[in-house]
């Protein structure tokens, strides 16, 4: 997912605008040592933005930041399962 842009915000928070969603908002925001998708500011201009979109965002974003080795290291819901 290619960023067109990004601006810092309070406490730690970066808002991305995201070419697929050029008039909709992502804040992501630090969490251990990558960023996560907090909240977006959709824009009816833009589709619907799907679970799979927020995630191609976060990697975006880690691998943009220099996070991307800890954002997939971190622990996954459907990995407690797998370990019992």
């Amino acid at each position: 997912m290619k960023i067109l842009s990004h601006s810092y915000q309070k406490r730690g928070g970066i808002e991305f605008v995201f070419a697929e969603f050029p008039n909709s908002k992502a804040l992501l925001v630090p969490i251990k040592k990558y960023y996560f998708v907090k909240s977006v500011r959709w824009s009816v201009e833009d589709p619907p933005v799907t679970r799979q979109d927020l995630e191609k965002m976060e990697l975006a974003v880690n691998d943009l930041m220099g996070t991307i080795d800890s954002y997939k290291q971190r622990i996954h819901p459907d990995s407690y399962l797998k370990k019992y």
